[in-house]
C-alpha cells in the first residue's frame, strides 16, 4: 500500500474541466435539492406554526376570557339584585373584558351571543350583560347590526355548541380565527363567549423566508467549500467527527429538557393529586347531606351543599389552571368573612370528620369586629384547611384541642388568624429559615412523615396562597407549654 500511494503521489492529481464540471452538476443538483426541501420545510413549519398557535395562545387566550366571565357570573347569582357598589364593580369587571379588542389589536370582536326565544342577541357592554343575568332584560337592538358575523356563526354551530359545549373554532379566508366558548349559567349552557381573532402571519413568513434564504446561501457555499476541499484537503474524517460530536451534543442536549419537562409535569401531577383528595373528601360530605334531606328541603343543609359545591368548583378551577390570574383570588367584589369561614369549617367539616377518629376538641375565640376581606372565600378555605387539618394529625396527643382565633387592632389595622394546638409542637429544623427567607416548614416535600408519598403540600399550598393573597405566614411553638403555633397576617 505504501508503494501505491508513493506511486500515486509522483504520478500527481491533475484537475481537469471534467472535474470542474462534475462540481458544478453536483453544486446544481445540491441547490434544487435543498430549494424543494426549503418550501416543503417552510410549508410545514407554517402548517405546524399556524396549529399551534390557534390551539395555544388563541383558545388559551378565549378560555381565559370565558372562565373569567363564568366566575364574574357568580357574582351576579350571589348578589341578583346587587348592592350598587357591588353591581358597579361587577360592570366595570365585564365592560375590562369586553374592552380587549381595543387593547390588543389581533382582537378584531368580542360579545356575549344570548339565545332569547326565536332570536340571538349580540351583548358587548357590562351593562347589558349584568341587566340580562339579574334581570333578563334584553339588550339594544341597534347594537346587532354591529356583531351580524358573531350571529350568523353562533347560529350555525348551536348544535355543536349545547351537544358538546367546547370550544368552536375555524378559520376563514381573512385569515382569522373565530371561536365559541359556551358559558355556564346556574349549572347550565345559556350563552356563548364569541372572539374574532385575526392571524397575521406576514412577519413571521417574512422571518422564515429571511432565515431560509440565510441558511440556503451559507449551506450552498458550504458545499462548494467542501467539494473543493476534497481535492485540496482530505478533511472529511475531520468534518466527520465534529458532525458525530454535535450530533451527540443535541443529543444530550434533548435529553436533558426531556428530563426538566418530566420533572414539571411530575411536579404538577403531585399537586393534583394532593388538591384532588381534598375534594374527594368534600364530595363525601356533599353526598352525606343530599342522603339526609327529606322530601322538604332543609335551608341549613342545602346551604352547606351550596358551600361544598362551590369549593369543589374552586378546586377543579385550580386543577385547571397552574397559574390563575390574580383577579380570581383578590377582587374588590369578593366579601368574605373569615369568622364565619372558620366557624364553618369547624362545624361541617373537622367536626364531623375527625372527633370519631381521636376526639379532637375545637375552641374558636373570634372577633367580632374581624373586618370583610376582598379575597375568595374558597380560596381562605385552601388556606385554614390543610394548616387545621396538620394540627389535629400532628399533634402526635390524644384528644387534642385545637385553638382557632382572629383578631383586629383597630389602631394599627392589622388583623391576624392564630391556629395552635396542645401537641408536642414543631420540630427545631421545620422553624430555621433558608437564605430566601422561608421557613423550612413551608417548603415543597417537607413533612414528618418519612415515609409516606405525596405528603409535604399542605404547608406549602397554604404559603403559596397566602403570598397570592397579600398575607404573610409564620410558624412557631408556643413559649410556656407545649404546643405548635400558626399565625396569618391579614391584609385588610
Amino acid at each position: 500500500m505504501t508503494s501505491s500511494y508513493q506511486n500515486h503521489s509522483k504520478s500527481g492529481f491533475h484537475f481537469s474541466q471534467k472535474h470542474f464540471i462534475l462540481i458544478s452538476l453536483i453544486t446544481l443538483l445540491f441547490l434544487v435539492a435543498g430549494t424543494l426541501l426549503n418550501m416543503l420545510s417552510k410549508r410545514n413549519i407554517f402548517n405546524k406554526t399556524s396549529i399551534f398557535y390557534r390551539h395555544t395562545s388563541i383558545e388559551n387566550l378565549a378560555d381565559l376570557t370565558a372562565t373569567s366571565l363564568e366566575l364574574l357570573l357568580d357574582q351576579v347569582i350571589d348578589h341578583p339584585a346587587g348592592k350598587s357598589g357591588d353591581s358597579r364593580l361587577i360592570i366595570q369587571a365585564f365592560d375590562m373584558i369586553f374592552s380587549q379588542h381595543r387593547l390588543k389589536e389581533n382582537i378584531q370582536e368580542i360579545c356575549v351571543l344570548i339565545d332569547y326565544g326565536d332570536s340571538v342577541y349580540a351583548i358587548d357592554t357590562g351593562s347589558d350583560l349584568y341587566n340580562y343575568f339579574s334581570a333578563e332584560a334584553l339588550p339594544n337592538p341597534a347594537v346587532q347590526t354591529r356583531h351580524h358575523r358573531a350571529i350568523r356563526t353562533y347560529q350555525d354551530n348551536i348544535e355543536e355548541l349545547i351537544n358538546y359545549q367546547d370550544i368552536t373554532g375555524y378559520v376563514d379566508d381573512l385569515p382569522s380565527y373565530h371561536v365559541l366558548i359556551p358559558l355556564m349559567y346556574k349549572g347550565d349552557f345559556s350563552a356563548a363567549l364569541y372572539m374574532n381573532i385575526a392571524l397575521d402571519y406576514t412577519g413571521i413568513l417574512d422571518e422564515i423566508q429571511l432565515s431560509y434564504s440565510t441558511v440556503s446561501m451559507l449551506f450552498t457555499a458550504l458545499i462548494i467549500l467542501g467539494l473543493l476541499s476534497m481535492f485540496y484537503l482530505s478533511s472529511y474524517m475531520i468534518n466527520e467527527r465534529e458532525q458525530a460530536l454535535h450530533q451527540l451534543f443535541e443529543k444530550q442536549q434533548q435529553q436533558l429538557k426531556t428530563n426538566v419537562e418530566l420533572q414539571k409535569e411530575q411536579h404538577f401531577a403531585q399537586r393534583i393529586y394532593h388538591t384532588h383528595h381534598k375534594a374527594e373528601k368534600i364530595m363525601g360530605l356533599i353526598k352525606e347531606d343530599l342522603r339526609t334531606l327529606p322530601q322538604g328541603f332543609q335551608d341549613e343543609k342545602l346551604q352547606r351543599v351550596m358551600k361544598f359545591s362551590s369549593y369543589i368548583q374552586r378546586v377543579i378551577y385550580d386543577m385547571k389552571s397552574y397559574n390563575p390570574p390574580i383577579t380570581t383570588i383578590r377582587n374588590p367584589a369578593f366579601h368574605s368573612n373569615i369568622n364565619e369561614i372558620i366557624t364553618f369549617l369547624v362545624d361541617t367539616i373537622f367536626t364531623r370528620m375527625i372527633s370519631t377518629n381521636n376526639g379532637s376538641r375545637f375552641s374558636c375565640t373570634l372577633d367580632p369586629a374581624f373586618p370583610i376581606v376582598h379575597i375568595n372565600e374558597y380560596v381562605i378555605w385552601e388556606i385554614l384547611e390543610p394548616l387545621i387539618h396538620n394540627s389535629i394529625i400532628h399533634s402526635n396527643v390524644e384528644s387534642p384541642l385545637i385553638e382557632i382565633m382572629s383578631g383586629f387592632d383597630p389602631e394599627t389595622q392589622q388583623a391576624y388568624i392564630r391556629i395552635a394546638d396542645n401537641g408536642q409542637g414543631f420540630s427545631p429544623e421545620f422553624l430555621e429559615y433558608n437564605e430566601s427567607g422561608i421557613q423550612k416548614l413551608f417548603l415543597e416535600h417537607i413533612s414528618s412523615y418519612s415515609n409516606r408519598e405525596n405528603s409535604g403540600y399542605g404547608a406549602y399550598i397554604a404559603y403559596q396562597m397566602c403570598l397570592r393573597c397579600g398575607w404573610t405566614i409564620s410558624a412557631k411553638n408556643k413559649s410556656f407549654e407545649k404546643g405548635a403555633v400558626i399565625e396569618i397576617g391579614v391584609n385588610v
